[in-house]
């Protein structure tokens, strides 16, 4: 019997997993770089977890079960929600409190184009304030992220307010505002017809709908934006102070990243819990799948406490950053530690070659000793991909020496042992 992997997950062999660690190492140090610290929490949680604030979309797309003692458990969708279980559960944390965690995440969905049904998501989230300064802080973050991963011009950072958002709605006569916000949320995936039709089952008429697709036909700098919500609510002095927020984020995050910013109405994001500014990346070509995504979750620590905790974050999936990276030839083995590979071409005790490669490990270097007692054609074969061969035979072990092959530039030498630490130092 033949058994394949599932439908929608990923193997990953090492060449794989050397790049992807490459680039999972710079996200988590741009995280480091701004104070957020790591934090790791279960694979399965309570379906009731999602259920109460994720939304019904995100819940049907879980990998659910019974459990054996009866429980509703779940593998996580993602992050947020265990990120504040977390938190709610310390009370004695200074604030704000920065953390970022890069678990795998499980949604039962068509695989597609950047899309999987496991993957990894990179999460960074700040808890404790709610100000212009956080919001621009966690674009910021996201923004420098990508900037350090050499996509630099290749991104956009469109902007959304969900509180305004819904203002919007009410102000029209919606009452419904989970499902405005669900349709909205597919606007750019769906035809006009097919929206509009959508829209009148939350009770929106001819002149409402109108104004709603005059705010999500374009994406405006700040400047328009007062422009465009005077032009649809009733009394733009109430909510005038909101926009000036807006427009100080939009400020802040300016001093972040030089990429483009839009404010863009027709940006929502599909969970339930969002609270204030929401936010995604896209490549400006317009070719794949947001990059990244997030936004203000304020109330969703009162699943855990009377407390309400002020929150802000995003996350990152690797299927579609991977695939921007290798679009843009950045998805490439990096050499970051020096590589030895040591032909034994020696019949006598194996003592000196042992310790000759553990020195070499000790220094942070990777070093793999031949095993397979070959001829030295087969094995400088095995070298080739290493940045040095090492070749001990009969006379190397007599005489304390070492031959050493740089096999980028085909340089051989011979060198004393103790010489040969010397220069290994000299290489940090």
């Amino acid at each position: 019997m033949k058994i394949e992997k599932i439908k929608g997950f990923r193997d990953h062999y090492p060449e794989d997993m050397e790049v992807r660690n490459y680039f999972f190492k710079k996200i988590t140090n741009a995280a480091e770089n701004f104070g957020y610290q790591l934090i790791d929490f279960p694979s399965l949680e309570p379906l009731d977890l999602y259920r109460l604030k994720s939304g019904t979309e995100l819940v049907s797309q879980t990998f659910s079960f019974t459990d054996k003692g009866g429980r509703e458990v779940t593998m996580i969708p993602e992050a947020t929600p265990s990120t504040v279980r977390l938190l709610a559960a310390r009370k004695d944390l200074p604030r704000p409190v920065r953390w970022y965690s890069f678990p795998k995440v499980w949604r039962y969905e068509e695989p597609q184009e950047g899309r999987f049904r496991e993957h990894y998501q990179f999460n960074a989230d700040m808890f404790g304030l709610d100000s212009e300064e956080s919001d621009a802080e966690i674009v910021g973050l996201a923004s420098n992220i990508l900037d350090y991963l050499g996509l630099s011009g290749i991104y956009e950072i469109n902007i959304n307010d969900r509180f305004l958002m819904e203002y919007i709605l009410k102000d029209l006569g919606i009452e419904n505002i989970p499902d405005a916000f669900s349709i909205i949320d597919k606007y750019k995936k769906i035809d006009r017809n097919s929206f509009v039709e959508a829209f009148k089952t939350v009770g929106a008429e001819g002149d409402e709908i109108k104004k709603i697709l005059s705010l999500l036909n374009e994406k405006v700098d700040t400047g328009n934006l007062e422009r465009k919500v005077k032009k649809v609510v009733k009394n733009y002095e109430e909510i005038k102070p909101r926009i000036e927020r807006i427009k100080k984020t939009f400020d802040l995050i300016g001093l972040y990243t030089e990429s483009p910013i839009n404010y863009d109405f027709s940006i929502v994001r599909g969970l339930s819990y969002y609270t204030g500014m929401v936010f995604e990346a896209f490549d400006v070509k317009g070719e794949l799948r947001a990059i990244l995504g997030g936004g203000r979750y304020d109330d969703l620590s009162k699943l855990f406490t009377t407390d309400r905790i002020p929150a802000v974050g995003f996350a990152i999936g690797d299927a579609v950053i991977e695939l921007l990276l290798k679009r843009q030839n950045l998805w490439m083995k990096r050499n970051i530690k020096k590589s030895y590979y040591i032909c034994n071409l020696s019949s006598v005790d194996e003592d000196y070659i042992i310790k000759i490669a553990s020195r070499i490990r000790s220094l942070n270097k990777i070093a793999i000793v031949d095993m397979t007692h070959r001829k030295i054609s087969s094995q400088m074969k095995s070298a080739s991909g290493f940045d040095f061969a090492i070749i001990i035979g009969e006379r190397e072990f007599e005489e304390n020496t070492l031959t050493v092959k740089n096999m980028k530039t085909s340089q051989q030498s011979i060198m004393g042992y103790d010489d040969f630490l010397l220069q290994l130092r000299g290489d940090d």
